[in-house]
C-alpha cells in the first residue's frame, strides 16, 4: 500500500560532506557561489567574476598582500610576479574604486626600483608594518626587502637564507616579531626565522630535521607549526612554541595524523588543520603527498586537548587519473572564517576555486562551504595550477593557471555581475527519514523551489538524479523558472507541459542553479513510496 511523504529543506549552513546519505541537517554534497553562512535559512549568490589583470600573460602575479605605503597614510595591494617571466616584478592597485588602477578594474602598476633578477617563491608575501617593509624569497638563497612606496631599490640579497621550501610569514601579536617558517634539503634545515625589527635570526627555532614546516599561526601566546612529514607516509606534526628563542625546547608537540599537513590556523579558539593523502600540495610541489591506491583524500582537523581529532574527510571521485588534487598553501581568515584554495574532482566534475571552514553560529559544527569558483562556470582542469588569493571587502582577486596561460580575476561590481551559476547538490534521499530506505520504490509527486522575490534578471534550474547516476555529471531537468517576482515555483505530474516527473526510482537528489542574482530560500518535495518488490535491479 502506498503513502505520500514530504521533505523539506530550509536551512543550508552544514556545509559538504563526503557521505551522500548523511543523516544532519543543512548539509550537501555541492554548495558553490552561495554564501550560506549569513544567513543560514537563505541562500544568496555571490557576484561573478571577470579579468582580474588586463596584462596577466606579462605580469604573472601569483600572490597577494595588502601594505602601507610609506610616504602616504593609505594603504594598496600588492601583487606578486614577473615581467614575461624574468625576474622578481611587484605591482600594485589601489584601495578605492572608481578610478583608474584599483579594486573594479583589470589594471596593476608598478612602482619603481622593484624590478630584480631571481626566481621567486610565491608562498611568502608578508608585510611587516613595524619596518614598513614586504618581504619574499629570492632564488632559494635569500629573502628580499621591498619597500611598498617604492622609494628604495628592492633589496634581492637582503638576508641570507637558503631553502627549498618556504611557508608565508606570520607578525605575532604578542610581540609584534615577523617568523617566517622554511626547511633547506641539503644538509637538512628546518627551522623558523625571525625577524625582531630588523633583527634577523635565521634558527630562532629548530625543528627535527624530518619535518617541513607548511603553516605557522598565532595560537594564543604561542606560534603555532604545522609540518609535513618528509617521507610523506608517517604522521603531520603540529609543535606549539613559546616564541622564547633562548630555550632548545618547544611547549608541545602533538601527533597531526595520516596525511601533509599543508594548512593550519585558528578559527574560535580552535586550531584546525588541512592535510592531504595524494594529491598535490600546490606551492609545496615536491613534499611527499603519500600514496592514493584509490582517490585523493583531505582531511580535516581540530585539536581537542592534545588531540587532532577529525570532524570532516573529503574524497576525490576522479573517473581515470589520481594524484590530480591541489591544496594552496595559501590563506586568509575573514570574520572568524578561514579561507583556502583547492581544486578537487568531486560529483563528477572538477571543483576549484576559494573554500572556507567555519561556523555560523558559535553553537554551530564547522561547516565546508566552496565558497567562490575560480572563473564563474569554466572549470580549471586538473593539470592546471592554482596561485594566491586576496579578499578586499567585496573583492575577491583569484590568481591561477590554466591551459599554461596565466590568469587573474575579480569580483565583478557591474549591474550585470550575477551572469554565472550558484549550485546547490543536496545529498541523497531514500526515505529513510520517514521509516523508508533503499528497498522502497518510490514516484516523485511534487517538488517546489523557493526564493525571494526574484529578481529581473533572476532564474532558478532545478534538476534531479536517481539511482546509479547519482554522483555522476548527469542530471535532468524538472524545470527553469524565470517569473519575476515569484517566490515559489512547482512541478508535478498533472500539470501540462512540464517534464516528467520520475518514476520507479529508489533513491534521488536535487540540483538547484541559480543565476541573475536569485536567492533560495526552501527546497520541498512529495513522495509517494511503493511496496517493495522482490525483483532484481
Amino acid at each position: 500500500m502506498s503513502k505520500l511523504i514530504e521533505t523539506k529543506i530550509d536551512r543550508f549552513d552544514g556545509g559538504i560532506v563526503n557521505d551522500p546519505r548523511d543523516s544532519r541537517e543543512a548539509i550537501a554534497r555541492i554548495m558553490s557561489n552561495f554564501n550560506t553562512i549569513s544567513s543560514p535559512h537563505k541562500m544568496t549568490p555571490y557576484r561573478s567574476s571577470e579579468t582580474g589583470d588586463s596584462d596577466a600573460t606579462n605580469k604573472r602575479i601569483e600572490n597577494f598582500v595588502i601594505a602601507r605605503l610609506n610616504t602616504d597614510p593609505d594603504f594598496a595591494i600588492y601583487g606578486l610576479g614577473t615581467t614575461a617571466g624574468t625576474g622578481i616584478e611587484i605591482y600594485y592597485k589601489d584601495l578605492t574604486t572608481g578610478a583608474a588602477n584599483d579594486l573594479d578594474d583589470g589594471d596593476w602598476t608598478e612602482t619603481a626600483n622593484n624590478s630584480t633578477a631571481g626566481a621567486f617563491n610565491r608562498n611568502l608575501f608578508v608585510y611587516y608594518p613595524r619596518t614598513g617593509y614586504i618581504y619574499g624569497s629570492r632564488a632559494g638563497t635569500h629573502i628580499f626587502q621591498y619597500d611598498p612606496d617604492g622609494g628604495t631599490v628592492l633589496e634581492n640579497t637582503h638576508q641570507a637564507l637558503t631553502h627549498t621550501h618556504v611557508g608565508q610569514g606570520v607578525v605575532h601579536s604578542k610581540d609584534d616579531i615577523l617568523y617566517i617558517p622554511y626547511f633547506n634539503r641539503p644538509g637538512p634545515t628546518a627551522a623558523i626565522a625571525r625577524n625582531n625589527n630588523t633583527t634577523w635570526n635565521n634558527t630562532a627555532l629548530t625543528l627535527p630535521t624530518h619535518y617541513i614546516p607548511t603553516s605557522i599561526c598565532e595560537y594564543g601566546n604561542f606560534l603555532a607549526i604545522a609540518c609535513a612529514h618528509r617521507d610523506g607516509v608517517s604522521n603531520s606534526r603540529v609543535f606549539l612554541w613559546d616564541r622564547n628563542s633562548s630555550l632548545t625546547t618547544i611547549h608541545e608537540s602533538i601527533d597531526w595524523g595520516t596525511g601533509s599537513l599543508i594548512i593550519l590556523e585558528e578559527i574560535d579558539g580552535e586550531l584546525i588543520g588541512i592535510s592531504q593523502k595524494g594529491g598535490t600540495g600546490a606551492g609545496f610541489a615536491d613534499i611527499p603527498n603519500g600514496t592514493a591506491p584509490h582517490n585523493d583524500v583531505v582531511l580535516f582537523r581540530k585539536l581537542i586537548g592534545n588531540k587532532a581529532v577529525k570532524f570532516l574527510e573529503l574524497r576525490a571521485n576522479h573517473a581515470s587519473t589520481r594524484n590530480t588534487t591541489q591544496i594552496g598553501p595559501h590563506k586568509q581568515k575573514v570574520d572568524n572564517r578561514l579561507y583556502f584554495r583547492m581544486l578537487i574532482e568531486l560529483n563528477g566534475s572538477v571543483r576549484d576555486g576559494v573554500w572556507s571552514i567555519g561556523r555560523s553560529s558559535f553553537d554551530s559544527p564547522l561547516a565546508l562551504i566552496h565558497e567562490r569558483t575560480s572563473n564563474n562556470n569554466t572549470a580549471l582542469v586538473t593539470g592546471d595550477v592554482i596561485y594566491g588569493f586576496l579578499m578586499v571587502g567585496d573583492y575577491l582577486f583569484q590568481a591561477q593557471q590554466a591551459s599554461g596561460t596565466y590568469a587573474m580575476t575579480k569580483t565583478d561590481d557591474s549591474t550585470t555581475g550575477f551572469s554565472h551559476n550558484s549550485v546547490y547538490e543536496t545529498k541523497t534521499f531514500n526515505g529513510e527519514q520517514h521509516g523508508y530506505d533503499a528497498t522502497y520504490y518510490k514516484d516523485l509527486v511534487e517538488v517546489s523551489v523557493m526564493t525571494e522575490y526574484m529578481p529581473t534578471a533572476g532564474q532558478i534550474t532545478l534538476a534531479y538524479q536517481i539511482n546509479q547516476n547519482i554522483g555522476t555529471s548527469s542530471w535532468t531537468t524538472i524545470f527553469t523558472n524565470s517569473t519575476d517576482n515569484s517566490i515559489s515555483h512547482t512541478a508535478n505530474n498533472v500539470e501540462s507541459g512540464g517534464t516528467a516527473l520520475p518514476k520507479d526510482y529508489k533513491e534521488i537528489a536535487f540540483r538547484i542553479l541559480s543565476t541573475g542574482g536569485a536567492e533560495v530560500t526552501g527546497l520541498s518535495f512529495r513522495e509517494e513510496v511503493k511496496e517493495k518488490r522482490y525483483v532484481a535491479d
